[in-house]
């Protein structure tokens, strides 16, 4: 599991599941703890400048930043290009002031 991965998120006891991309640093993604940071993909444009479009016609919505439990992300369903892991960072970077 690293940056860029898409997987499929699954909470227990919640009746939805839905996609999030892994924007976690690798070390943290490498390490023991049981969580990651993501952000909703999502199948229709948010309509924030927080968002980027996937190839696939997908979004990644930039306002949805989450704690995501390792035991919950159920499968990998892909990954995210160069140029998109770029745009997310710099979306993570204007939505937090770094």
């Amino acid at each position: 599991m690293i940056r860029g991965d898409l997987w499929r998120y699954d909470p227990k006891g919640s009746p939805r599941q839905r996609t999030v991309l892994i924007v976690s640093a690798d070390g943290i993604s490498n390490s023991t703890r049981r969580w990651v940071y993501g952000l909703d993909v999502v199948d229709s444009d948010p309509g924030d400048i927080l968002s980027v479009r996937l190839g696939d016609g997908r979004w990644v919505n930039g306002t949805s930043l989450s704690r995501l439990w390792r035991d919950w992300l159920t499968e990998q369903v892909g990954t995210v290009d160069n140029d998109v892991r770029d745009a997310v960072d710099g979306l993570l970077r204007t939505a937090l002031d770094l």
